[in-house]
């Protein structure tokens, strides 16, 4: 178990610093050409993997349909929101904004997926918004800079694949449905980069294998290492660490960029992480367990008096 919540701590690491990383191939890179080449790094990595354990499957017409729309929406619509946004924003605002995809894939869900929201979701989600206002304030006043705004479409438009995902999980794996959204993300999007905008392709070679390692550790590695510990610990612990990622998030900014670590902003991003928890951890579930476990320490105890 131990051995997992590292595995868990580990990637929301390096999820923290993958925005930082994001902001230093800005300083290299066009938002356009980063967006494609994500999607196409990421790609051929899940591709040789599906090809690899042959795990490939035929689309239904549905399906198809689908996953252009996930491509299109959820991916190629998603990169160009984060790393436009990133350009003009901070990595702890683009961390923090994108913490919020939780609530705004619960609301997607109740509109289109007739899922019900419960009263512990919506106090989770005025806590965090009420978090979200502290960081992003500036002398009582809420400020959303064009960067900040592009974030929150990132955020939207990554809510929206979840949604998708959700459609397709009926008959499909978790990891065709990423290898096939993100395959037909780069189709979809690689022409009109490589034939609409002018690419530099003088930069050093550490500067690509940044790039590239970026992509893959940062997407492709660490997605599957969460996902065997999530398999390990269960979603409920996972998504406590996850939510650690702002703040991680926030750190990382401070020391790397010596961007202003305030009281104020750490104490928004701890309401942000209380809210998040709040709405996404089954508390009444957790109390179950906890009554079951003292239960059975009770009886436990007797037998031993009895002795």
């Amino acid at each position: 178990m131990a051995k997992s919540y590292l595995i868990l701590l580990t990637c929301v690491l390096i999820w923290a610093g993958n925005y930082l990383a994001r902001q230093f191939l800005l300083k290299e890179f066009s938002p356009y050409f980063l967006s494609a080449f994500s999607l196409t790094v990421i790609s051929i990595f899940f591709l040789a993997m599906g090809l690899i354990t042959k795990c490939f499957v035929r689309l239904k017409r549905r399906e198809f349909l689908l996953f252009c729309f996930a491509g299109l929406i959820g991916l190629v619509a998603n990169q160009i929101f984060l790393f436009t946004g990133l350009k003009y924003s901070t990595a702890t605002n683009a961390s923090l904004i994108f913490s919020m995809s939780p609530l705004i894939t619960a609301g997607l869900a109740a509109l289109f997926l007739k899922e019900k929201i419960t009263p512990q979701m919506i106090a989770g989600s005025v806590i965090a918004i009420i978090g979200l206002y502290f960081v992003l304030s500036i002398k009582g006043k809420l400020v959303l800079g064009l960067g900040d705004l592009l974030l929150l479409g990132g955020t939207i438009t990554f809510s929206c694949n979840l949604i998708f995902v959700r459609l397709l999980s009926n008959r499909l794996s978790p990891f065709i449905i990423t290898s096939y959204s993100f395959f037909v993300a780069a189709i979809i999007f690689d022409p009109f980069i490589l034939i609409g905008t002018q690419i530099d392709w003088n930069h050093t070679v550490w500067v690509w294998l940044f790039g590239v390692m970026s992509v893959l550790i940062g997407q492709g590695i660490t997605s599957m290492l969460w996902n065997k510990a999530m398999n390990n610990l269960g979603a409920a612990k996972s998504a406590i660490v996850l939510n650690l990622q702002p703040i991680m998030t926030m750190l990382l900014d401070f020391w790397i960029y010596q961007n202003p670590l305030t009281i104020k902003k750490l104490f928004g991003a701890l309401l942000v992480f209380a809210g998040i928890l709040l709405s996404t951890v089954k508390i009444g579930t957790i109390l179950k367990k906890i009554g079951i476990a003292e239960k059975q320490a009770t009886e436990a105890n007797e037998i031993v008096d009895k002795r």
